[in-house]
């Protein structure tokens, strides 16, 4: 609550930061996203609240006369004073003395208020080609003319001195506001110029790290560096497709959806579309924007040093074809290294299914039916060494049902259920039976 004038306090006071305000880079340059960070901005909050609030209940009312007034001798000191110019000096000094009506009000939320109205001022400054100067002149003379109303409004040499007080303070941290949003536009509005080259030139770094054979690697250097993107220790490289027709049209080569991160590479309007993530391990890497995984199916290969970054897109590649395929779920972010042995199967192709003729023959002696059911039961029990129990959690059987099986399996595979070498080939070639059922299912959905 706002204390009532006790005493006329101006030395040693407090400066307590006050609402968010401006935007400086992020140390180091700009956060991960491009953006400019918002910072606080301080303000002598407690110098407003030394001002009695009837001091702003009588101020106020003159604020638009008081600009009125300034007008008037603007245009007596230069008659050729522009309509536009008199009108933007008329105005900065009418909102001057209103916002500093609101800060003794109410200190922190009519800082809130204030600082977010000259943030915009101060973009609105740069992007109009205007100078920072301009505004603090407006400032100065508000303040000029709220000193001669307060001075006809007979305040006592105490009130006037906290006035004084709180106006330096406030007029400070306008200022400082002013310069940030200036700041913060005069570099997005160069980011924005710059982006075209820049966006050109990461669209030949992306192609250059997936090259075969790897470039050489002061050349990618030397190319990463005009992209500006910073060489990472590793990448991991992606493959991407459509989920339907009706999407959104592809995006420029090199060009990123918006809501991705900066430092991804992409080639998102390919005819086989990719990109590059560089450092995937780190915190925060395992995650993509929720349209993107919702629009595209979305593969992503092993972690590799940038220069097997082609082994990586190969690696996403086949798992992609796989979640196509249906092989494997199209959901969420697919990663490669959690379905190996199905694109080990994948690969090995005729070679498995001859083998896999010869080993898994027995089966065939049981009719389709039943035969489905016991391959099934001697994968899970391979799995799970042989423990029915185990076996039957999987299979969400009972274990006696799992311990029937596994006597008929062994009346037709005999002695091979106790080869170590002859059950791992089973397992092998049983998981490439499951992979070419979903394959030929997800065909068939196709």
């Amino acid at each position: 609550m706002k204390r009532r004038l006790t005493g006329y306090f101006r030395d040693n006071r407090d400066r307590r930061p006050s609402a968010i305000l401006g935007k400086r880079p992020h140390p180091g340059g700009r956060s991960g996203r491009g953006e400019w960070r918002v910072v606080a901005t301080a303000l002598d909050v407690r110098a407003f609240e030394e001002v009695p609030e009837w001091v702003a209940r009588r101020l106020r009312p003159h604020a638009d006369r008081a600009a009125d007034e300034l007008l008037t001798e603007l245009r007596r000191g230069d008659p050729q004073i522009g309509e536009q110019e008199a009108g933007r000096a008329r105005a900065g000094v009418a909102a001057g003395i209103r916002h500093f009506c609101d800060l003794v009000e109410d200190p922190d939320a009519g800082w809130e208020r204030v600082s977010a109205f000259y943030l915009r001022v101060g973009r609105r400054l740069a992007r109009d080609g205007r100078d920072p100067v301009e505004t603090h002149q407006a400032l100065r003379q508000s303040a000029c003319v709220a000193w001669r109303t307060l001075g006809d409004l007979d305040l006592d040499r105490a009130v006037l001195g906290l006035v004084m007080d709180a106006q330096f303070s406030y007029m400070d941290a306008v200022a400082e506001v002013i310069a940030a949003g200036y700041a913060a536009e005069a570099a997005a509005r160069a980011r924005r110029r710059l982006a075209p080259v820049v966006r050109r030139r990461r669209a030949r770094l992306l192609h250059l790290l997936l090259a075969e054979p790897p470039a050489a690697p002061d050349h990618l250097a030397a190319v990463a560096a005009e992209a500006r993107w910073a060489l990472p220790d590793a990448v991991a490289a992606a493959a991407v497709r459509r989920r339907r027709d009706g999407a959104p049209p592809c995006e420029p080569p090199g060009e990123l959806p918006g809501d991705l991160p900066g430092d991804l590479l992409a080639d998102l309007g390919a005819p086989e579309p990719c990109l590059v993530i560089p450092d995937p391990d780190r915190a925060g890497r395992g995650r993509l924007p929720a349209a993107l995984l919702r629009d595209w199916v979305v593969a992503v290969g092993p972690a590799v040093p940038v220069a097997r970054a082609a082994d990586s897109l190969r690696w996403a590649r086949e798992t992609l074809a796989l979640a196509v395929r249906g092989v494997i779920s199209d959901g969420g972010l697919i990663r490669s290294a959690e379905h190996v042995p199905v694109l080990v199967i994948s690969r090995a192709g005729e070679l498995i299914d001859d083998a896999a003729a010869t080993r898994l023959a027995p089966l065939e002696a049981v009719p389709p039916a039943r035969r489905e059911r016991l391959a099934e039961t001697l994968l899970a029990l391979l799995e799970h060494n042989f423990n029915a129990a185990d076996a039957s959690r999987r299979l969400r059987v009972h274990p006696q049902t799992v311990r029937y099986r596994l006597r008929h399996l062994q009346d037709l595979f005999g002695d091979e259920l106790r080869d170590p070498r002859r059950c791992l080939e089973m397992e092998l070639f049983l998981h490439a039976r499951l992979v070419n059922r979903a394959a030929a299912g997800g065909a068939g959905a196709h």
